[in-house]
């Protein structure tokens, strides 16, 4: 399970190398090119746009989630009450 956040992709300055992964039809993913760090991800789904990793952020407090999304897919043993809004993921 992992937290992403979207933020414009011109929002966004780099100081390091990255290096970039297709993983499948339309999605670019990211990585730290000195440790391998997952980054983010981009999809063709959201153009100009970018989902950063929660955890790669200095001060962790600045992120709040407001939803979870493909929560059709989460583990069986996964249970998280804290009252955000709970989407399936799919496509519309």
């Amino acid at each position: 399970m992992t937290s992403y956040f979207g933020v414009s992709r011109d929002q966004v300055a780099w100081t390091g190398a990255r290096s970039f992964y297709n993983s499948s039809t339309g999605v670019t993913r990211a990585f730290c090119g000195r440790c391998g760090t997952p980054i983010h991800y981009m999809s063709t789904r959201w153009p100009g746009e970018m989902h950063l990793f929660a955890a790669t952020l200095d001060e962790l407090t600045l992120y709040k989630p407001t939803a979870h999304v493909h929560w059709a897919e989460r583990v069986p043993w996964l249970f998280l009450e804290d009252g955000l809004p709970k989407h399936d993921g799919r496509a519309p």
